[in-house]
């Protein structure tokens, strides 16, 4: 059984520092999403394989718990994106078959398995971006060590601008602030994409 609880707003974030706070989400979330996988996935099949002589029923409410305690951390994860609160539905109680019929228990173990897809989606364009943002700001204090024999080009060579140091020194910078200039709007993409599905399954229904 579940209930609808109002969400409380969680105040505003100033720019660089939702920057912080998205990229934060979105990097650690990746590692959470892995361990909530494999437990999930681990504890489902083992569980259903082996419900037919009911030695699986306590092992899949066994992964119902886990992917309780992870749907649990993931909605205080997402107030700090959303910008509200998301509070802990009431889940069922009773006989172990009636925890089973509780469909925000199913929704949890649902989302522990599947969320590794945003989880995956979201990191490698973050990681993508501040890659490119801080390979190119630096570019200059390491470019010079790598190979520089006839038959290596940096990408400014291929883009018909040449391949002299100053040149690809210019050019990665120019390619940072491309990068710098849309952080903003991919990591918060990226982050409100995990946290949008997590609301999805995770949010209080009413009954």
């Amino acid at each position: 059984m579940t209930t609808t609880q109002l969400e409380a707003p969680v105040m505003a974030v100033r720019p660089f520092a939702r920057i912080g706070a998205d990229t934060r989400y979105v990097l650690t979330g990746f590692p959470i999403g892995i361990a909530a996988l494999t437990v999930g996935v681990t504890a489902f099949s083992l569980g259903l394989g082996l419900a037919v002589v009911w030695v699986g029923v306590p092992i899949l409410i066994a992964a119902l718990v886990a992917a309780r305690g992870f749907a649990v951390l993931e909605r205080r994860r997402i107030g700090a994106v959303l910008g509200q609160r998301i509070h802990d539905p009431v889940y069922r109680t009773g006989s172990a078959l009636h925890r089973l019929a509780d469909p925000q228990a199913w929704r949890d173990l649902a989302h522990a398995i599947l969320r590794f897809i945003p989880n995956t989606i979201g990191f490698s364009f973050v990681v993508a971006w501040w890659s490119g943002l801080l390979g190119g700001l630096t570019w200059s204090a390491w470019g010079w060590a790598l190979p520089d024999g006839p038959d290596d080009h940096g990408v400014p060579h291929w883009l018909g601008l040449g391949d002299s140091y100053s040149t690809e020194v210019v050019f990665y910078l120019v390619t940072a602030l491309i990068f710098a200039a849309t952080l903003p709007l991919v990591v918060r993409a990226a982050a409100r994409l995990e946290a949008l599905f997590a609301h999805a399954l995770l949010a209080s229904r009413p009954n």
